[in-house]
């Protein structure tokens, strides 16, 4: 991969800044992820004890300094880590000298040829995750007036600015990158935090300075804000970045169960071509030889089944018999095998695949629904108010709560009925339900951004739902999900109603099922633990109710 050239920038608008700014470029302030053992090098500026803030007021001059005015420009330069470690990208610290030499090089005489006296300061930081510079350039205009907004306001003077230092390097075999991508720019400050990944701990008591007598509550506050800030950049940058991170992973994880989805049915397909494969046809050519007859191009629109039928009139018995005795059994098989599943194919292709429609909802009938589990089943109105809005549970025309199941992406496969006029935990299939294409569940704890790191297997919806009452409140994400009647299976390779491939990506998966059930899924998920109730997990919510436990219910 080309490595590409890096040029973030960052304004100082405040002497404060400017001081805070030098304390962590000099290493005066204790900077995290920094080798003390290694020396940063001072490439442009005397090596007199002056600070930064006068180097900057000399340059300044005795004009007038507006309030919102720009004082100087902190410019961070560096390239991807392959320029300076092409064997060992990832090996932190590490640098090729003559290349660090050339970068070096390259960039003095570009600030040199762009700002000259302009630059009041460069340091090369060698003590990082890779080398790069920090420059302080006081934004004077060709009239040597502040104007930081003349010189690098707005995208044009940006893009301009980094096509200068693109060029600056590129026979250095460095990038400037994609011009006019769609790519947000990022700011010194950000560029800092990505390169320093390691959680911030702030020790409050190394950062904050003590308070002068001779300091007002407003100076030492600013003081305060200039320490502190740069360290919170960091942390919020952190924290947006985990953010996007985990809703990556979330789309990469839905990516990764449709494309599941999309091999399981590719393999049946392949499947059946290989078996036509194995099988093939008798050729027409050479059955219509054996009858005596000539081949033409309706044979085609044929198999040797129907030609043998319609050319001796018999039926489909006396055909078999036919090929059998012309051309063995296995061939006869073939042709067999072949005319079914070109029927197969055709009877599917004219029909297309049927869209799952669940039980019609009825709202007038929804407060009997909620109050019957209320008072049956002791499952708090919140829940299954909530299971109502996100149309997981509702009253169908008939009365009964239907309960729709979904696969993982949340797609509905199908619906379970349960009578209000049974206290029983049974609920009956819909028709058209596909049984072992999902499932009822429903995750808990946290936002839905979050992965999933705990999986509860239940046997029915009411046990999904007592069990996420009586481990409220949750503290990480919880999934609940219902495996339809598993126990009715004898062979553990039957289970194909389990997301066997999802559940082993979870941390922890718990099989909150009776004991029977446990050993066959154990097989499948050799990590699951058993989480066992003594009756049923609904029994025990029973056992549990109170005003004082449903106020602890998320």
């Amino acid at each position: 991969m080309i490595p590409l050239a890096i040029c973030k920038i960052q304004k100082i608008k405040s002497w404060g800044m400017l001081k805070g700014n030098e304390a962590h470029t000099t290493r005066e302030r204790h900077t995290p992820n920094a080798n003390p053992e290694v020396t940063n090098i001072r490439i442009i500026g005397d090596s007199s004890n002056l600070d930064l803030a006068t180097l900057v007021r000399h340059t300044i001059g005795s004009q007038k300094i507006r309030s919102n005015a720009v004082l100087a420009l902190e410019m961070l330069l560096s390239a991807s880590a392959s320029y300076f470690r092409p064997n060992a990208p990832h090996e932190a610290g590490v640098y090729e000298k003559q290349r660090l030499d050339n970068f070096v090089e390259a960039t003095v005489n570009w600030l040199d040829s762009c700002w000259r006296e302009r630059v009041v300061r460069a340091e090369l930081h060698l003590d990082e995750i890779t080398p790069h510079i920090h420059a302080y350039i006081v934004p004077l205009d060709e009239r040597g007036k502040l104007n930081c907004r003349a010189l690098f306001g707005g995208r044009i003077k940006l893009s301009e600015l980094q096509d200068s230092f693109g060029n600056a390097v590129a026979h250095l075999g460095i990038s400037r990158g994609i011009k006019g991508s769609k790519a947000t720019y990022t700011t010194l400050k950000k560029y800092y935090a990505a390169v320093n990944q390691d959680s911030r701990l702030i020790n409050l008591e190394r950062f904050l300075p003590k308070a002068h007598i001779s300091e007002t509550s407003e100076e030492y506050r600013q003081q305060i804000i200039h320490i502190l800030n740069p360290e919170f950049e960091i942390i919020n940058y952190q924290l947006n970045q985990r953010s996007r991170l985990l809703k990556q992973f979330n789309e990469l994880k839905q990516t990764a169960i449709e494309s599941e989805q999309l091999r399981q049915k590719l393999e049946s397909e392949l499947r059946i071509l290989k078996t036509s494969i194995e099988r093939q046809d008798l050729p027409l050519g050479l059955v219509a030889y054996e009858l005596g007859i000539n081949q033409d191009n309706q044979l085609s629109k044929k198999n040797a089944v129907d030609l043998v039928m319609q050319v001796n009139q018999c039926q489909f018995d006396d055909a078999l018999i036919w090929l059998r005795d012309k051309f063995g059994e296995e061939r006869m098989l073939a042709a067999v095998t072949n005319q079914v599943a070109n029927r197969a194919l055709r009877i599917a292709h004219q029909n297309p695949q049927r869209v799952f429609v669940p039980p019609a909802p009825n709202p007038n009938l929804w407060k009997e629904v909620e109050k019957y589990f209320q008072l049956h089943y002791c499952i708090p109105q919140r829940l299954t108010q909530t299971l109502n809005q996100r149309g997981l549970l509702y009253a169908d025309t008939s009365g009964s709560a239907v309960f729709l199941a979904r696969n993982l992406s949340s797609e509905v496969t199908g619906a379970y009925l349960h009578s209000l006029q049974t206290t029983a935990n049974g609920f009956s299939l819909y028709p058209g339900s596909k049984r072992s294409a999902g499932w009822f569940h429903l995750s808990m704890g946290k936002s839905s951004d979050n992965p999933i790191t705990t999986a509860m297997l239940t046997t029915s919806p009411i046990e999904s739902l007592s069990l996420a009452i009586l481990n409220a409140p949750h503290t990480h994400r919880t999934l609940y999900l219902s495996i339809d009647r598993i126990h009715s299976l004898n062979i553990a390779e039957h289970y194909v109603c389990v997301p066997i491939d999802f559940l082993k990506t979870v941390p922890n998966v718990a099989i909150a099922m009776p004991a029977k059930n446990v050993a066959a899924i154990q097989k499948l998920l050799p990590g699951a633990t058993k989480l066992q109730p003594r009756t049923t997990w609904n029994k025990e919510l029973q056992q549990r109710q109170g005003a004082t436990y449903y106020a602890a219910l998320e």
